[in-house]
Protein backbone atom coordinates (compact mmCIF):
# COMPACT_ATOMS: atom_id res chain seq x y z
CA UNK A 1 0.00 0.00 0.00
CA UNK A 2 1.68 3.49 -0.62
CA UNK A 3 2.36 5.42 2.26
CA UNK A 4 0.29 8.45 1.77
CA UNK A 5 -2.90 5.97 1.96
CA UNK A 6 -1.75 4.98 5.17
CA UNK A 7 -1.08 8.24 6.52
CA UNK A 8 -4.86 9.37 5.55
CA UNK A 9 -6.17 6.40 6.62
CA UNK A 10 -4.22 6.62 10.38
CA UNK A 11 -4.74 10.88 10.39
CA UNK A 12 -9.04 9.76 10.03
CA UNK A 13 -8.55 7.59 12.68
CA UNK A 14 -6.53 9.66 14.80
CA UNK A 15 -9.34 12.71 14.45
CA UNK A 16 -12.17 10.74 15.58
CA UNK A 17 -10.17 9.00 18.58
CA UNK A 18 -9.47 12.92 19.02
CA UNK A 19 -12.89 13.55 19.46
CA UNK A 20 -14.19 11.08 21.43
CA UNK A 21 -11.27 11.07 23.90
CA UNK A 22 -10.91 14.87 24.09
CA UNK A 23 -12.64 15.07 27.50
CA UNK A 24 -9.33 13.32 29.39
CA UNK A 25 -7.87 16.80 29.54
CA UNK A 26 -9.49 20.39 29.94
CA UNK A 27 -7.36 21.90 27.16
CA UNK A 28 -8.39 19.10 24.71
CA UNK A 29 -11.61 19.56 25.63
CA UNK A 30 -11.69 23.10 24.78
CA UNK A 31 -10.08 22.55 21.90
CA UNK A 32 -12.46 19.84 20.81
CA UNK A 33 -15.73 22.09 21.61
CA UNK A 34 -14.46 25.28 20.11
CA UNK A 35 -12.66 24.03 16.79
CA UNK A 36 -12.51 20.60 15.95
CA UNK A 37 -16.00 19.49 16.20
CA UNK A 38 -17.32 23.29 14.17
CA UNK A 39 -15.03 22.11 11.72
CA UNK A 40 -16.08 18.73 11.06
CA UNK A 41 -19.48 19.80 11.83
CA UNK A 42 -18.88 22.35 8.49
CA UNK A 43 -16.59 19.60 6.34
CA UNK A 44 -19.73 17.22 6.69
CA UNK A 45 -21.64 19.67 4.94
CA UNK A 46 -19.69 19.54 1.67
CA UNK A 47 -21.07 17.50 -1.61
CA UNK A 48 -17.83 15.52 -0.54
CA UNK A 49 -15.76 13.47 2.09
CA UNK A 50 -12.31 15.38 2.10
CA UNK A 51 -10.08 12.15 3.40
CA UNK A 52 -12.52 10.09 1.53
CA UNK A 53 -11.76 11.48 -1.70
CA UNK A 54 -8.04 11.55 -1.49
CA UNK A 55 -8.20 7.93 -0.53
CA UNK A 56 -9.99 7.59 -3.75
CA UNK A 57 -7.92 9.66 -5.82
CA UNK A 58 -4.55 7.33 -4.85
CA UNK A 59 -6.62 4.28 -5.79
CA UNK A 60 -9.59 4.11 -7.84
CA UNK A 61 -12.42 1.70 -7.56
CA UNK A 62 -10.17 -0.36 -4.80
CA UNK A 63 -9.91 2.36 -1.98
CA UNK A 64 -12.92 0.34 0.34
CA UNK A 65 -11.03 -2.85 -0.26
CA UNK A 66 -7.42 -1.41 0.87
CA UNK A 67 -9.29 0.62 3.71
CA UNK A 68 -10.65 -2.38 5.19
CA UNK A 69 -7.24 -4.50 4.48
CA UNK A 70 -5.54 -1.62 6.89
CA UNK A 71 -8.27 -1.17 9.39
CA UNK A 72 -8.32 -5.28 10.00
CA UNK A 73 -4.19 -5.00 10.69
CA UNK A 74 -4.62 -1.89 13.26
CA UNK A 75 -7.73 -4.58 15.26
CA UNK A 76 -9.66 -1.61 16.94
CA UNK A 77 -10.69 0.24 14.11
CA UNK A 78 -11.77 -3.61 12.73
CA UNK A 79 -14.18 -4.15 15.70
CA UNK A 80 -15.42 -0.47 15.65
CA UNK A 81 -16.47 -1.12 11.90
CA UNK A 82 -18.14 -4.49 13.20
CA UNK A 83 -20.05 -2.87 16.15
CA UNK A 84 -21.13 0.14 13.97
CA UNK A 85 -22.92 -2.31 11.74
CA UNK A 86 -24.29 -4.04 14.16
CA UNK A 87 -25.80 -0.67 15.67
CA UNK A 88 -27.26 0.05 12.36
CA UNK A 89 -29.29 -2.90 12.24
CA UNK A 90 -30.48 -2.59 15.97
CA UNK A 91 -30.67 1.04 16.39
CA UNK A 92 -32.91 3.61 14.99
CA UNK A 93 -30.08 5.82 15.10
CA UNK A 94 -26.48 4.92 15.30
CA UNK A 95 -24.83 6.33 18.10
CA UNK A 96 -21.10 5.41 16.32
CA UNK A 97 -22.40 7.12 13.31
CA UNK A 98 -20.07 10.42 12.85
CA UNK A 99 -23.16 12.85 14.15
CA UNK A 100 -23.27 10.37 17.01
CA UNK A 101 -19.28 10.74 17.17
CA UNK A 102 -19.46 14.25 17.30
CA UNK A 103 -22.40 14.56 19.87
CA UNK A 104 -20.91 12.73 22.31
CA UNK A 105 -17.65 14.23 22.19
CA UNK A 106 -19.46 17.19 22.26
CA UNK A 107 -21.42 16.50 25.64
CA UNK A 108 -18.29 14.75 27.29
CA UNK A 109 -15.82 17.73 26.71
CA UNK A 110 -18.65 20.23 27.56
CA UNK A 111 -19.17 18.15 30.69
CA UNK A 112 -15.53 17.68 31.37
CA UNK A 113 -14.48 21.32 30.86
CA UNK A 114 -17.15 22.97 33.08
CA UNK A 115 -17.42 19.96 35.93
CA UNK A 116 -14.75 17.11 35.82
CA UNK A 117 -11.68 19.37 35.42
CA UNK A 118 -13.02 22.46 38.03
CA UNK A 119 -9.28 22.03 39.99
CA UNK A 120 -7.94 23.58 36.40
CA UNK A 121 -7.96 27.30 36.07
CA UNK A 122 -7.88 28.39 32.60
Amino acid sequence: MKTSFLIICLIHIIIWAYILLAFTNKKWALINIYIIIPTIYILHMLPFHILEKMKEIIYPGTYLDKKEHFEKTLIIPHHFTKVTTFLEKKCTFNPLSPQGMMLFGFISSLYASTFYHKSLRF
